[in-house]
């Protein structure tokens, strides 16, 4: 190597990655190759070059201090280049760290070896300035990317559990379940789990009178996070148009309206809500597309209701489903999201299905307390897992 450098082999500092803040570790026993890349990295605007003499030291100092970047000769005494790269690997923390192995231009078999133990690239000696800066800054504009990339992700996966965090809090959580429950004299138990951080899913409870209870189960098109905005759209629309004194089509009505507005084009929610009212013993609903929710008597006959309609979202005028039905004593209701019945049947390869709810869900009803446990053991009994869709189970059962 020249005592002078080529013009060619100062690089610019690559677009918003600091080289300045970059930090060298290189390995080699010679001191004159460490002097020669230690002038080499500071010529470019790397400040913090450490150095070390053979694998052994430099391992301590790995472990001392935060490296971008690791350049070692391949031939050194104590510990080699080679087991230096090997150990490095081995620390899950070092895993990503780039590693460029000094070889001599006549030994081929060294650069083979190099790649094995894990190295990144290779040099030759005796050095070229720029291609060893064209090689290192293209490993330190790599690791800079990986990292930043990763922060991202880091940002990413705690705004999504914040967000998540929010969203599960607009569903009734299990004491406030048990105390509507209690206060109507019904038996209910509620589930939500989402196929990815977030989801389209929705259900609520509305504490109407001292004899009324209603219940509404939502599903917006499409999953993640747009889905999920969906779901925050539709809870600051029932603030301001809470249910009371409402039928369940008129309300569904008034709610469609500005949802209709809200909504981007393509994108809709089935719905599905209910009223139940212990002292006339029945069951008012209204239905926009909603999978058909199953009606069981006190003899556990499974009827499934007509909860088609058209999809809240999608017209000014939507053709809700409205019904009226007994629910006295003994009676249950099984709401849910598609997602139960669109799973797959590990048993035939095809969609649980209606049909193939049915007997999943008589078990659970007829089985004694606590139906919702069984009815999830039943499920996973016969689907495959992970699901596609988010999945929401409501059980309510009248003793």
């Amino acid at each position: 190597m020249s005592a002078g450098l080529p013009p060619d082999a100062r690089p610019e500092t690559v677009e918003n990655v600091p080289l300045a803040d970059c930090r060298v570790l290189v390995v080699d026993d010679s001191r004159f190759s460490r002097a020669m890349l230690r002038r080499l990295l500071e010529w470019v605007g790397i400040r913090t070059v450490l150095e070390a003499g053979d694998g052994e030291q430099g391992l301590a100092l790995l472990g001392e201090t935060n490296a971008d970047l690791v350049i070692a000769d391949v031939d050194m005494p104590r510990m080699d280049g080679l087991e230096f790269c090997r150990r490095i690997r081995e620390v899950p923390a070092w895993s990503g760290l780039p590693v460029l192995m000094q070889i001599s231009a006549a030994s081929d078999p060294a650069g083979m070896r190099s790649f094995e133990a894990g190295a990144n690239d290779i040099i030759s000696k005796p050095l070229n300035a720029g291609e060893c800066m064209a090689r290192i800054r293209l490993h330190l504009e790599k690791q800079f990317y990986v990292r930043r990339l990763s922060q991202f992700h880091r940002r990413l996966a705690s705004d999504l559990r914040l967000a998540r965090g929010m969203q599960m809090s607009l569903i009734p959580d299990a004491a406030a379940q048990q105390a509507l429950a209690a206060r109507h004299g019904l038996a209910l138990s509620g589930h939500f789990e989402s196929s990815e951080e977030l989801g389209g899913d929705f259900w609520t409870l509305f504490d109407l009178s001292p004899h009324q209870l209603g219940v509404l189960i939502a599903d917006f098109s499409g999953h993640g996070v747009s889905a999920a905005i969906n779901t925050f759209r539709f809870h600051t629309l029932i603030e301001r148009m809470p249910p009371q004194g409402h039928e369940p089509g008129v309300w569904l009505a008034q709610l469609n309206q500005p949802l209709k507005d809200l909504l981007p084009i393509g994108q809709f929610a089935t719905c599905f809500y209910g009223v139940i009212d212990t002292a006339a013993n029945t069951l008012s609903y209204a239905a926009a597309g909603a999978p058909s929710p199953l009606l069981l008597d006190s003899d556990g006959r499974v009827t499934p209701l007509d909860a088609s309609g058209l999809m809240l979202g999608i017209s000014s005028a939507p053709l809700l489903t409205v019904d009226q039905l007994p629910f006295g004593p003994g009676a249950s209701l099984l709401l849910y999201s598609d997602a139960l019945t669109e799973a797959i049947d590990q048993r035939s390869g095809g969609m649980i299905g209606e049909e193939g709810l049915m007997p999943l869900a008589i078990h659970a009803f007829t089985g004694g307390a606590e139906p919702l446990p069984r009815l999830l053991a039943a499920f996973d009994g016969v689907a495959r897992r992970p699901l596609s869709d988010d999945l929401t189970i409501i059980c309510i059962h009248r003793p």
